[in-house]
């Protein structure tokens, strides 16, 4: 042909006998180490799912533990400054609102009519 000098060498025979297929694994058992890889991720995905939801639930119990002694707190800092007994009702039976009127009411009782309180 157009090559230089060349001539066509006769094809090669193949390296594999006619009769045999070439070596490929068969499927199944690869589709079956495929299946239980996923499997095995899929069961990972499943835990860490399940440890990122028991760690928001504490997270979440954790901040209302920490709200409520905050509220404690000043519940208990505002009782010791107001010194205003309450009226026959333990402290808990009042709302907040209620503690805070009755803590502006005292407050305003204290100080001089048509005086403002120094700062």
């Amino acid at each position: 042909s157009g090559f230089r000098g060349s001539t066509r060498s006769p094809p090669q025979k193949p390296s594999v006998p006619l009769g045999d297929p070439p070596r490929t694994p068969p499927l199944a058992p690869v589709l079956q180490l495929l299946r239980n890889q996923l499997q095995e991720k899929d069961a990972l995905i499943r835990h860490l799912e399940n440890d990122w939801e028991r760690s928001r639930a504490q997270r979440e119990r954790e901040e209302r533990l920490l709200v409520t002694a905050w509220y404690n707190m000043g519940l208990a800092l505002q009782q010791q400054e107001g010194g205003t007994p309450s009226r026959g009702l333990p402290s808990g039976a009042q709302s907040f609102l209620a503690q805070q009127r009755l803590a502006t009411v005292a407050r305003r009782a204290r100080t001089p009519q048509g005086r403002a309180p120094s700062s």
